[in-house]
């Protein structure tokens, strides 16, 4: 319905308090930052920072050591600074500590694992490696084939078991050295699968080293994210500035948290700066913004222009809802969509088409496929004998596609009328007067459907003058759009393929335009045949429930359940392509750029 008002704002500090200007700007998380390139050029002298971002590489390595250990880093909020040669000597430390190689694809130990070489830690992994005449061998074995080691009695070795679960038993055994390979053999017969036993204790050795582990890496990630920053920031006049856009809301908020650093600020409204693309955020109301999905997978309006989202919300909910009408089912959707909308848009979604589908349900007198359920409601409030709408009598199958076809025309002249409303707001004079979307096009297209209807009701309105202004007119407005637009807009009129060609290919073109306006109408009539494709497939589902006799409730039931993620899946599918489709592509452009905090970006 609307979009966030936005504030351009460049923050200026000195070189000794730059590194804080850009932290706070990200704690914020108010600025959606422009990258310095768009703001440098040669009027205005300025340069952008050069860096060499080291810190990227320093964080991937603690992360692949991490990774080799098993160990998980934990984030710290104030790390203390270290040079580059500390980190570097701290590094080489750890590799030469824990033997690990950050180039190599190190085999992660499963839970069950580290359970187990825990278990083994006990006899000390030091000790273990320092006998000279015995070997160990550590791994997991199937529990079948553990029960076989008993058949191996009077082989050299000796085993014991340290863990198990329902698939494996984890062991380790001890043999000679003369011995090693023919025991080798055995438990490979048997599926053994080796562990290596490490050189120190691991879990040992990193409550030692843990906590230095996890505030380099958090000093690493802090000034990574100060150099990702740093594309953001121009040097002009000696001084760092940092530029984006702020909600014009959040403008107090962003100012005042640099209340106790030396920054100066300057704001600007989003058309002061022209080549800046500013970004857009998206507004709502409590009914549409889940809509806001929807709008966004199309593309996002540009900054200033037409907001679709409540418009879009209001006819998808429409045409769902009378596609997908039951009333029971409708409210099933309703309630299941409130009490999951926070768990995503889409659930959301559903729910506000729960509300229409629950209304033309009732309409329609469907009740959880009871066609008759509804009716003395409808005898009482409305005083017809039955219902008020049967989808399935034959009487009504034509005034139900003439309706469908009526609601597409409708809503065709609409957006018509709002693409009209939008180029006059861009000063798009010939898109005004003479498109096929304009007034031109309004003007044929809503004769049409006004001369049929009225062909219908048994009268005419076709005489020379009504086919004259708005039909014949009209398509000379088609045909020599672009040459009538330049006339308007101050240009030249003469084609620059010459008339003949230009002629010739607007000819075309009209015919394109004439057929897609009928295509588009009679694209429509999918919203009347949903409605008998519902109706049908609940005959089907009651149908059945009347030939399983006791098993009746269940198959309701699932009947339901099944119409619902089928049609409620398809319907929700043909609505949102004809809002794509047959509306946006008269109305809408798109092209924003989404509202990202600095926060958001690192």
């Amino acid at each position: 319905m609307a979009i966030e008002k936005m504030k351009f704002v460049s923050a200026c500090t000195d070189q000794d308090h730059l590194q804080q200007m850009l932290m706070t700007a990200s704690e914020t998380k108010c600025l959606h930052p422009v990258p310095a390139l768009k703001l440098v050029n040669d009027r205005n002298q300025g340069r952008l920072i050069p860096y060499d971002d080291t810190y990227t590489a320093f964080a991937q390595t603690f992360e692949n050591i991490a990774h080799s250990l098993n160990y998980k880093i934990k984030r710290v909020d104030s790390p203390k600074d270290y040079t580059n040669e500390e980190i570097e000597a701290f590094i080489r430390e750890i590799n030469a500590k824990f033997g690990v190689n950050n180039d190599s694809a190190d085999v992660i130990l499963t839970p069950d694992d580290a359970e187990a070489l825990a278990k083994l830690s006990v006899c000390g992994f030091d000790r273990i490696h320092a006998c000279q005449y015995l070997n160990f061998g550590f791994g997991r074995m199937p529990i079948e084939s553990f029960k076989k080691l008993a058949m191996y009695r009077d082989e050299v070795f000796v085993h014991h078991k340290l863990y198990e679960n329902k698939q494996y038993i984890w062991m380790v055994y001890v043999t000679s050295d003369s011995y090693a390979a023919r025991v080798a053999d055995i438990f490979q017969g048997l599926f053994f699968e080796p562990i290596e036993i490490p050189m120190i204790d691991v879990e040992k050795e990193l409550a030692v080293y843990g906590s230095k582990i996890d505030e380099v890496f958090s000093y690493c990630k802090k000034q990574q994210q100060l150099c990702d920053m740093y594309q953001y920031l121009a040097i002009l006049d000696e001084k760092h500035i940092l530029s984006g856009f702020v909600k014009e809301a959040d403008l107090d908020k962003y100012e005042k948290a640099f209340a106790s650093l030396p920054v100066d600020f300057r704001v600007k409204n989003p058309e002061d700066v022209p080549d800046l693309e500013c970004p857009t955020l998206l507004k709502n109301c409590w009914f549409a913004r889940p809509f806001e999905l929807f709008v966004s997978m199309y593309s996002l309006p540009k900054y200033g222009e037409f907001d679709p989202t409540f418009f879009l919300s209001i006819t998808y909910c429409l045409l769902f809802g009378i596609m997908f009408g039951d009333m029971g089912q409708g409210l099933v959707l309703l309630i299941l969509g409130l009490l999951l909308e926070k768990k995503g848009a889409l659930f959301g979604i559903i729910g506000r088409c729960g509300i229409t589908s629950t209304i033309f349900g009732f309409l329609f007198g469907s009740f959880f496929g009871y066609e008759n359920f509804l009716n003395p409601i409808h005898q009482k409030l409305f005083g017809v004998k039955d219902k008020l709408f049967d989808v399935m009598a034959n009487s009504n199958t034509m005034t139900l596609l003439l309706g469908a076809v009526a609601i597409g025309a409708v809503l065709i002249v609409i957006t018509q009328a709002i693409n009209i409303t939008m180029n006059i707001r861009k000063k798009k004079w010939g898109d005004v007067l003479f498109a096929p979307n304009g007034i031109a096009g309004l003007v044929f297209y809503a004769s049409i459907m006004f001369a049929l209807a009225a062909t219908m009701l048994g009268s005419s309105v076709l005489n020379p003058v009504y086919i004259v202004v708005c039909f014949v007119l009209p398509v000379v407005c088609f045909i020599m759009k672009d040459p009538l637009s330049n006339a308007v807009e101050g240009r030249t009129i003469k084609p620059r393929e010459g008339w003949g060609g230009y002629i010739t290919q607007s000819i075309f073109e009209m015919i394109e335009t004439l057929l897609s306006y009928v295509t588009n109408t009679m694209s429509y009539l999918r919203v009347g045949g949903f409605v008998l494709s519902h109706a049908g497939m609940m005959i089907v589902v009651m149908t059945l429930v009347k030939m399983t006799g006791g098993a009746g409730p269940v198959v309701l039931i699932l009947g339901n359940a099944f119409v619902m993620l089928l049609e409620g899946l398809i319907v929700g599918i043909q609505s949102l392509r004809l809002e794509y489709y047959e509306m946006f592509s008269r109305y809408y452009e798109g092209g924003g750029v989404p509202y990202k905090a600095l926060a958001e970006n690192n």
